[in-house]
């Protein structure tokens, strides 16, 4: 009996100081000023109206960015000698140089070989340093009715509550948000990352937007390519399993249903509805959970005007089971299969065309408890200027 406490208590204290870097390697930036390729297209296009083009062309755009970034981490684990539960605590940071080059050759107007160009630094932690390397690598084709996506590009679905990650697949689009019958999205790939890190998936996305309202609907199913193995199996030998304190699935399904409302142009309020099944086999696992995300956000970013700003502050809860590569720049991961709940802010602001700082925030909590760990806290504060060309 004796012997059986003394693992247990070493399994628990295990399990913390762990924690922040096993999650860290499933976030791809932390913390981040983020503008997605779509919204730099938009604003490409806007200025090529009054261009006479011609075809084939290469261009070439991109952003340098700076930022720092700490979080503090902390939970508490059982000890079945004294019957306490001392508190853990561990620190992370990051000092961080991102530079992305985005070299476009456009064969028509409609269709183009899109690549990008990736280097990142860390002055706190030299093992996350990538040298340049080449990210991603698709075709698209885009006309007024359809779009086509073919290679190695950045998933982001909706807001990114459930997925922003880059993918080798085929994502192809048809109608349009202003439509009568919306726009439907079929996307079917693999993750990139290690064998052992990669997923298999295909997703369904329809998106309408009717005045002052917008609706996206989405559903996801993803597979782990290899399946996982036992998150402690030394606790097996107790007669124990991981439960919510193990970490992943070999199966995740998950329904999101989100509703925007736009009470004017500089204003827009947002609910996203999530429900979420996941499966891990060798935990002998399964969650059925559902949740949600609220967002209120001001303003509109442009960043070729000075004094551009937007802020927005998000309420989180979410199981776990909803979460494949959270965009936010907190770490999902840490909770393990707990869930997590709580506050996100950020601001966004233009100082010149061209430049841009933010600074953002995080308190999250987990969602549920498990056995082996307990009240588990998160805070994580950013800051980044980023310079685009």
């Amino acid at each position: 009996m004796l012997k059986k406490r003394m693992l247990l208590n070493f399994l628990s204290l295990l399990l913390m100081p762990a924690l922040p870097v096993a999650a860290a390697e499933t976030t791809e930036d932390f913390p981040a000023s983020e503008v997605h390729e779509d919204d730099v297209q938009a604003h490409l296009k806007a200025e090529e109206k009054h261009e006479d083009i011609r075809y084939p062309r290469l261009t070439l755009h991109g952003d340098y960015r700076f930022l720092y970034g700490k979080g503090r981490f902390n939970a508490e684990t059982p000890d079945w000698r004294t019957g306490k539960s001392p508190r853990i605590d561990q620190s992370v940071f990051r000092a961080e140089r991102r530079l992305r080059l985005f070299p476009f050759i456009e064969t028509s107007k409609e269709t183009s070989v899109r690549t990008m160009l990736e280097d990142n630094r860390d002055s706190k932690d030299e093992t996350r340093n990538r040298h340049l390397t080449l990210s991603r690598l698709y075709l698209q084709h885009e006309n007024p009715h359809t779009k086509l996506e073919a290679g190695r590009f950045n998933y982001y679905l909706m807001d990114g509550n459930i997925i922003d990650k880059r993918i080798d697949g085929l994502r192809f689009r048809t109608g349009g948000e202003d439509w009568p019958h919306g726009s439907l999205t079929v996307f079917a790939g693999r993750t990139t990352g290690t064998a052992s890190s990669q997923k298999d998936g295909f997703s369904l996305l329809w998106k309408k937007r009717t005045g002052k309202l917008g609706f996206h609907t989405a559903y996801l199913d993803f597979r782990q390519r290899e399946k996982l193995p036992k998150s402690y199996p030394q606790l097996r030998q107790l007669g124990l399993t991981a439960g919510r304190a193990g970490h992943g699935y070999d199966h995740q399904r998950i329904f999101s249903a989100a509703i925007r409302y736009h009470p004017r142009e500089d204003w827009t309020l947002g609910l996203e509805l999530l429900q979420a099944q996941g499966r891990h086999e060798a935990d002998d696992y399964r969650e059925n959970e559902r949740g949600f995300v609220a967002c209120l956000q001001y303003g509109q970013l442009d960043e070729e005007e000075a004094g551009s700003f937007s802020s927005w502050i998000r309420y989180y809860d979410q199981p776990s089971a909803s979460v494949l590569w959270h965009t936010m720049d907190a770490d999902a991961g840490f909770f393990r299969r707990q869930g997590f709940r709580g506050l996100g802010v950020r601001t966004d602001y233009v100082i010149t065309p061209g430049l841009s700082c933010a600074i953002e925030g995080f308190r999250l909590e987990n969602r549920k408890e498990s056995t082996l760990l307990s009240h588990m806290h998160q805070y994580v504060l950013g800051t980044s200027i980023t310079a685009y060309f």
